[in-house]
């Protein structure tokens, strides 16, 4: 049976609605306990370092209604685990097509040209990040050029036992890039 679009833009509405109540209420982890590395590690399919190639919001049908998604390319720099791929491509729920447009609360954002860490599903979902956004983390240089790793949030990632954590900010550097792949594949080696 088809919906009348009354019925579909009621159904968008209240999906809206429940996505803004959950983030003003800072809900929208909550479901995602906080992870460690280890917890990152072996739960993930696919690690890798990369480079957001490309960004593309697409529609697809699910039964009988349209459902935005983004579809977001990787270039792959560095396998580290499950990947021997040159690009990684991933499809997350939300996004904008013309006017149709689909929001998730906390669903992270990319763009052409951000460098990540990624910890990934395989499986289709709305999100193939471990841990909602614990799976992804920002390698940003510091002043001396060093990459630092860092959460979606900016908070530095000082030890790999963090993850996921609340915590306050550290005066502590963010962990080097370097550490990190030591650190994954010293834990790698052990699953």
């Amino acid at each position: 049976m088809q919906r009348s679009k009354t019925e579909r833009v009621l159904r968008l509405i209240y999906v809206l609605a429940v996505g803004c109540l959950a983030r003003s209420a800072r809900l929208g982890a909550t479901s995602y306990p906080p992870m460690t590395f280890d917890d990152l590690i072996a739960k993930a399919d696919v690690i890798f370092v990369g480079e957001v190639v490309d960004v593309r919001p697409l529609v697809v049908t699910v039964r009988g209604e349209s459902v935005v998604k983004t579809r977001v390319v990787f270039a792959v720099r560095d396998a580290l685990w499950g990947t021997s791929s040159a690009l990684e491509i991933f499809e997350f729920l939300g996004g904008e097509v013309g006017d149709l447009r689909l929001s998730v609360a906390e669903m992270p954002q990319f763009v052409v040209g951000d460098r990540r860490v990624m910890f990934a599903y395989r499986a289709r979902s709305m999100n193939p990040i471990v841990g909602f956004t614990q799976g992804a983390l920002k390698i940003q240089p510091d002043a001396a050029g060093v990459d630092r790793v860092l959460t979606l949030e900016s908070a530095p990632v000082v030890r790999g036992e963090q993850f996921g954590r609340p915590r306050a900010l550290s005066a502590d550097p963010a962990m080097t890039l370097r550490d990190l792949d030591r650190k994954s594949t010293r834990l790698n080696s052990s699953h």
